[in-house]
């Protein structure tokens, strides 16, 4: 995104990708990228929910869903450019017009109610994830005060104090100012991550000590837990469109499925050691449990400054949807000025959000429940559903029944996980 002579042009940086396209490793780190932040860190807490053998299966089983669907949601994605003969499309977009013109339009009157509750889900699940950041980093400097200096004061004091410099980094608004923070974020957090498993690789307790399979009532926030961090369906389509050679981000192997594998493989082994290192005294971000001495709190800082940084790229892909509803609205001269402004209310939204619900592994939970299960599960099924409806849903329906089984498991863990992340944020205020 690009502001330009008064004017807000949110597809500009896909344009210019066009002409300055990404190479292969590009995209594959930028696959990996988008998948490794809070999410990753809070797997470990995930798998406290579902014990060391079901967290692993569980992990894995819901990587592959999320490739699959990533997958397909490209590919019809791809397959509408060549019958629209445009040059790319974006999540809502392939939503839309997969609708509009597809299955004889059977579903074309649908398109624009679809539409607006794609944009609702999309908008509610960054803008809640710019929300967990804030929580993440006031929690991170409660701890570091609370074990260094002795102050115990409320989480809410942390909150409003990094209010300051979470609005200089969320009001930028050009993508190309964001890079210095992004570089230095993707830095910060694999110094993190390194150092968090040097630590709990350290006088590992035996398997024995920890349970295979938790109880079944704590299921459904481990499955939003991994949800929340494995799923980054937002950010496929526009990597795949910025890519010198599209066709190879859905190869075998190609971009998607190498990065996913990385991607899956550091979530169990952080999320299964990090459970077996610490148990049931597992934070809701694992770098909470690292040793109170001044290297590990280096490390929490490194990681919290992470999180920060991420925060003004997060805001764009909310801001984003907000922007093209209200852009009409505004004459060309006073645009600018209106962008600020409304990029301004969003980021007071989320330090309203975090202080009145600053617990940060129910509203993780919450986010993968209601946002990043619909988005990443829901609509690439409904899509491909409907783009091959009249193609011919494969031998014995098989595509109409495999997909149907897509749908019905993101209702569900939608409604179950979102249940209990409410019943458990209120459970914590009483």
């Amino acid at each position: 995104m690009k502001l330009n002579d008064g004017k807000v042009e949110p597809r500009e940086a896909l344009e210019d990708c066009k002409v300055n396209p990404t190479s292969d490793l590009d995209a594959l780190l930028h696959v990996i990228k988008s998948s490794l932040s809070t999410g990753v860190l809070a797997i470990a807490n995930g798998f406290k929910n579902a014990g060391l053998l079901l967290g692993i299966i569980g992990t894995i089983s819901i990587g592959i869903l999320c490739t699959h669907c990533a997958y397909i949601m490209v590919k019809s994605a791809q397959d509408l450019c060549q019958i629209m003969k445009r040059p790319f499309l974006g999540y809502t977009e392939t939503v839309e017009h997969a609708m509009l013109n597809c299955a004889k339009k059977k579903f074309s009157h649908y398109a624009r109610f679809t539409k607006n509750t794609v944009d609702m889900f999309m908008f509610c699940t960054y803008y809640g994830v710019n929300t967990v950041y804030i929580i993440f980093v006031a929690t991170t400097i409660q701890h570091i005060t609370e074990d260094q200096f002795h102050i115990n004061l409320n989480i809410r004091f942390y909150i409003l104090a990094i209010a300051i410099p979470v609005f200089f980094i969320g009001i930028i608004g050009s993508m190309k100012y964001l890079v210095p923070f992004s570089a230095i974020a993707n830095l910060f957090l694999l110094i993190g991550l390194c150092l968090t498993f040097y630590y709990i690789l350290q006088d590992l307790p035996p398997i024995s000590s920890r349970p295979l399979v938790a109880n079944i009532t704590h299921w459904p926030f481990f499955i939003s837990t991994a949800f929340f961090g494995l799923e980054g369906i937002g950010t496929m389509l526009p990597i795949e469109n910025s890519m010198k050679n599209p066709q190879h981000f859905l190869s075998f192997p190609g971009v998607l499925i190498i990065a996913m594998v990385i991607v899956v493989g550091l979530f169990s082994s952080l999320g299964f050691l990090g459970y077996l290192k610490y148990g049931d005294y597992i934070e809701d971000s694992i770098t909470l449990n690292l040793p109170r001495h001044l290297k590990a709190e280096v490390v929490k800082v490194l990681v919290a400054l992470a999180v920060l940084f991420t925060y003004g790229l997060q805001l764009t892909a909310s801001m984003e949807v907000i922007w093209k509803r209200l852009e009409k609205y505004f004459d060309d001269e006073i645009k600018y000025i209106r962008y600020y402004q409304i990029r301004a209310m969003l980021i007071f939204g989320t330090v309203v959000l975090a202080l009145v619900v600053p617990n940060l592994g129910p509203v993780i939970s919450l986010i993968g429940a209601f946002g990043f299960s619909m988005c990443g599960f829901f609509y690439p099924a409904l899509v491909q559903t409907i783009m091959k409806w009249d193609d011919g849903l494969g031998k014995w329906n098989y595509i109409l029944w495999k997909n149907g089984f897509v749908i019905l498991f993101s209702i569900v863990a939608t409604l179950t996980g979102s249940i209990s992340a409410i019943f458990d944020i209120i459970k914590e205020y009483k």
